[in-house]
């Protein structure tokens, strides 16, 4: 709409059982997603997960990708451009966020995509196939899970790896999470044969090998 080149225009809100405040904003023509007041998906996440993806320059044969954390599908979008004929799997614990994707974020017109509504942990328990590489882009508005920084939530990553395999992870790099992020990378390194991290205004990515 042109008045969204004006002003933010909200087209769409709800309060689901996982997060209380789903908002949908189109914003000079696009949209953006926010959940409890934080950004999800839309151009400023786009913008981390393309830096983050430069920094540490990702393999070329990459057949099958496990997302989990799926929200508005803004790094399903970057893999897909990335290898365009790779499988992507989006895991999402909220219905109504795998819904906004297909329906504000053109995830319905993916080729090669499926979503799934699963709790990320019962979901690696479950389907215990070798993925290429994994997305753990699990937020609940402005919080990561605690359960993402447990050695055996890690260990199972590692577990369904294929031998080529690596995972990308959006952490958090701000108040309590500057702190917790440096307790994170200690894990990542035992349990990984090889980790990178980069820091972007208030993210921190990490890239590990298996």
């Amino acid at each position: 709409m042109i008045i969204s080149y004006f002003f933010p225009t909200i087209i769409f809100r709800a309060s689901t059982r996982y997060n209380r405040d789903v908002r949908v904003v189109e914003e000079k023509g696009t949209n953006k997603l926010l959940v409890n007041g934080s950004r999800q998906s839309g151009e400023y996440i786009k913008e981390l997960w393309e830096h983050a993806f430069r920094s540490f320059g990702l393999p070329s044969n990459i057949q099958n990708i496990l997302v989990l954390g799926v929200a508005g599908g803004t790094v399903i979008h970057l893999l897909h451009a990335m290898y365009p004929d790779a499988k992507i799997t989006g895991v999402d614990i909220d219905k109504t966020m795998i819904d906004i994707g297909k329906k504000y974020f053109g995830l319905g017109s993916v080729p090669g995509l499926s979503l799934v509504t699963d709790d990320a942990k019962n979901y690696i328990q479950n389907n215990r196939k070798q993925w290429d590489m994994i997305v753990i882009d699990l937020f609940v508005g402005a919080s990561i899970p605690p359960f993402v920084g447990e050695e055996t939530f890690l260990l199972q990553m590692k577990k369904y790896l294929s031998s080529k395999g690596n995972i990308l992870i959006n952490y958090l790099y701000e108040l309590e999470y500057k702190r917790l992020s440096e307790i994170f990378m200690l894990k990542l390194q035992k349990l990984f044969t090889e980790v990178h991290d980069y820091t972007i205004y208030y993210n921190r990515f990490f890239y590990v090998v298996k």
